[in-house]
């Protein structure tokens, strides 16, 4: 009896152990915690889990500092429970040397949103943001066709420094513009944070309001808000109907009140929930060893799953936007 409740305990034990083994955990990680971007990616990275029946955590630091994701992605390693990785660089080779170490450690890890293109990751998901800011171009000077103004000047907003997704919309909206009279005359970054972004827009429209004839914002940080918070600019957009703005990011809850208000010509959509759920997606099937359909993607230098979005124009906003 004694010899069957050993085999039996050994027999208990060893499937624990193999349970233990067998648990997926995923991690996903943001740029800085409440910050309204990565909320969705959030949701559709836990709604993958579900799905999936897997364990999937979200992380982001208290400030979208390259220092602290390091430090989040190092601990990660040592808790040695973490199969998947996947994380928005505030700057990709700041995070380089740590995710190429979670990679050697045996964890899985793909960027999206913000790329690392100088690390081991194979995968990127999320926007092609090169094309995303020539098309920002090519809808300006579509805006401009007919303005009969011999020189366009445009002020342009953008988040961190350095961070490859922004330099990527921003080479590619000045490429777009390159050869014609549209020039960008001032640059305003705002570290991905809300509060800088309308301050700073604020008070660069008023002081400089015949200075500029448009905005140019690669990421959308003021329109993630109500349009009461940014009344100058407003204001300005609104005295002459030369004056145009074209922004990258669409916020269901808050960007159709600008277009409604007329301060908004164009806003060039990118989809975070399919972004969280498609890294999620992505991370269980690198895990488990099957197929990822991605094609590798030049322009990217990875194996890229594109996110997809919307894009909105003054002209048909409420149809895109679901608001008729």
């Amino acid at each position: 009896m004694k010899k069957l409740l050993s085999i039996l305990l050994v027999l208990v034990l060893g499937l624990g152990l193999t349970s233990a083994a067998l648990a997926e955990k995923v991690v996903v990680i943001g740029q800085q915690l409440g910050n309204v971007v990565f909320l969705p990616a959030e949701e559709g990275a836990k709604d993958a889990g579900k799905e999936l029946g897997i364990d999937v955590e979200w992380q982001s630091p208290l400030r979208a500092e390259a220092e602290l994701q390091n430090e989040i992605v190092l601990s990660l390693i040592d808790r040695g429970d973490v199969n998947g990785i996947a994380i928005s660089c505030t700057t990709g080779d700041a995070l380089k040397d740590a995710i190429d170490a979670a990679i050697d450690s045996g964890i899985q890890v793909i960027c999206y949103d913000v790329d690392s293109p100088n690390s081991k990751r194979e995968y990127f998901v999320g926007t092609e943001n090169y094309k995303v800011g020539y098309l920002a171009g090519e809808y300006m000077i579509k805006l401009y066709k007919d303005s009969g103004l011999e020189k366009v000047r445009v002020a342009q907003l953008e988040g961190i420094p350095g961070a490859n997704d922004i330099e990527a919309r921003k080479q590619g909206f000045a490429d777009a513009i390159k050869g014609t009279n549209i020039e960008v005359v001032y640059s305003l970054p705002c570290n991905d944070n809300v509060d800088e972004a309308i301050n700073g827009i604020e008070y660069y429209t008023a002081a400089n309001a015949d200075k500029i004839d448009a905005w140019y914002m690669a990421g959308g940080w003021p329109y993630s808000v109500d349009p009461s918070a940014m009344p100058e600019t407003n204001a300005w957009k609104l005295a002459d109907p030369n004056r145009k703005i074209v922004t990258i990011d669409i916020f269901a809850e808050t960007t159709p009140a600008f277009f409604e208000l007329g301060v908004l010509d164009v806003a060039i959509g990118q989809d975070f929930y399919q972004m969280g759920y498609q890294c999620v997606q992505t991370l269980h099937k690198l895990i488990n060893g099957t197929a990822v359909e991605a094609e590798f993607n030049e322009d990217i230098g990875a194996k890229f799953v594109p996110t997809g979005g919307q894009i909105a124009t003054w002209e048909d906003w409420k149809q895109v936007l679901g608001a008729e």
